[in-house]
């Protein structure tokens, strides 16, 4: 819509400017009348506002689109980690650089009690396992360390959750705690460095 909105703007004030430089030009009295000269000049103020608020408005809709392809390339897929800026919800210091958190995308596979992947890895500190669930069969996604339980998502069916957890280096699995889905092969293992 900016966009349009700025080709209709811009053409019709290049074809005014072009039509008062006739016509100034042809009659050596244009404009006949100060009402009229200061008619013209407030006409070509609000062309010329006009146009550049939706060249503006335009440029930053492709601007817009632009970072969300880029996003779109650039989003991993699901198991491999990213390294987010900003703070991390309940991070504490000293884990990981301040700042800094590892996310992981994991999910459940739509036809079977399977997650997509059987491995991930992460640094140590805090860490995001962003878990989506497809499927109308009932999953989570819970963490077990070596002392064990460490943390449990929400159960959800079509939808997504996450689990955030401050992790130390080490090997961590990742399991459905739904009744028989740990069994049925519904776990992997996480490996925070």
């Amino acid at each position: 819509m900016d966009e349009t909105l700025f080709y209709v703007f811009g053409i019709a004030l290049v074809i005014s400017a072009l039509g008062v430089a006739g016509w100034g030009l042809r009659y050596e009295g244009f404009p006949p009348t100060r009402a009229m000269l200061a008619a013209v000049i407030v006409y070509f103020v609000g062309m010329v506002a006009a146009t550049t608020t939706f060249a503006v408005l335009n440029a930053r809709d492709e601007q817009r689109q632009r970072e969300a392809e880029e996003a779109s390339a650039e989003a991993p897929p699901s198991g491999e980690a990213t390294t987010t800026t900003g703070p991390a919800a309940g991070a504490t210091t000293g884990a990981a650089p301040a700042g800094q958190a590892t996310t992981l995308g994991l999910a459940a596979e739509p036809d079977a009690i399977a997650y997509d992947t059987k491995q991930l890895s992460a640094k140590a500190g805090p860490v995001t396992i962003e878990f989506d669930n497809p499927s109308a069969v009932t999953h989570d996604v819970c963490l077990e360390g070596t002392g064990g339980e460490v943390g449990c998502s929400d159960t959800i069916t079509d939808t997504s959750t996450s689990l955030s957890e401050d992790l130390k280096a080490g090997e961590y699995t990742f399991y459905c705690s739904v009744d028989g889905h740990r069994q049925a092969g519904m776990e992997g293992t996480l490996t925070v460095k």
